[in-house]
């Protein structure tokens, strides 16, 4: 089960009949398939958002929708045929471009998360207690 969005949430975006005939393999395994397509696609969400975010993320329509994107294309990509559709490698070219700004640090997701981590704070260092001078450092 994704973290972000489900095989439920998928499979109503992309319709069944399409799923199926882009995923091609039996309707036994293809749920099974769909479940790693989606985790592909949530790990790079997540990839973009760890730089500036703690993980995972929270709930977020945004989050979600990136995904969804993400996991459209890549399936799309897997059908028969080399082309996606225009409009599918939009939604994927607008989503990297989205995620490149939210790891740059100029777009921010809406819900409330922690940052990843300090990097950039100001901090004050103490004065060290011992000086390194040419008599201290003599015989080294």
């Amino acid at each position: 089960m994704g973290k972000y969005i489900s095989f439920e949430q998928f499979h109503d975006r992309v319709t069944p009949t399409k799923l199926v005939n882009l995923a091609n393999v039996p309707e036994e395994e293809l749920e099974a398939l769909v479940e790693g397509i989606l985790s592909r696609a949530e790990a790079v969400v997540e990839s973009f958002a760890s730089v500036r975010y703690a993980l995972p993320l929270p709930q977020d329509e945004m989050i979600m929708e990136w995904a969804l994107r993400i996991a459209e294309y890549e399936l799309y990509k897997r059908g028969p045929g080399t082309d996606v559709p225009v409009k599918v490698k939009d939604s994927y070219d607008d989503t990297m471009e989205r995620l490149a700004d939210l790891a740059a640090g100029r777009l921010k997701i809406a819900a409330d998360s922690l940052p990843a981590s300090q990097q950039g704070m100001s901090v004050d260092i103490p004065p060290m207690e011992r000086h390194f001078d040419p008599e201290s450092m003599r015989g080294y």
